[in-house]
């Protein structure tokens, strides 16, 4: 598993549901990228909003419920520790430089939430996703 940290766990606080970025890590959180061949340590007391699927999509006519239950876990939308790494990669540091470009951070994004067993459909939708919308 390319998560490296004791128990492969991700420990997290909700903080605030009105801030940006409701949760924050607890503990850092550790990722080897095959892809890469780096390791990513995203930083205890980081801030994050995990993986961030838009709740209107449950109002989309038809399919949108059918959605939102396809991919909401057990109280976390799926890949929610894989849009943490995610958050990390994108996020500017104090230098105004990210830790890797875009499309890598889209990669290893990708990389990390195949890795974990998901379905490929619903990687392949967050990929598109973040290609999409979080490319600046």
């Amino acid at each position: 598993m390319p998560f490296t940290d004791d128990a492969n766990t991700l420990v997290t606080q909700f903080l605030d549901d009105r801030s940006e970025f409701p949760f924050v890590t607890l503990a850092p959180l550790s990722y080897f990228s095959p892809l890469t061949g780096e390791t990513y340590t995203v930083p205890r007391y980081f801030r994050t909003d995990g993986a961030s699927v838009p709740v209107a999509i449950a109002a989309l006519p038809v399919i949108g419920p059918a959605l939102l239950q396809r991919y909401f876990g057990h109280g976390v939308f799926h890949g929610f520790k894989q849009g943490v790494l995610h958050d990390y990669l994108r996020r500017k540091r104090e230098d105004g430089t990210t830790p890797v470009p875009a499309a890598t951070a889209h990669a290893i994004f990708r990389e990390a939430l195949l890795d974990a067993g998901y379905p490929t459909d619903m990687v392949e939708n967050y990929f598109a996703a973040v290609k999409a919308f979080n490319s600046d």
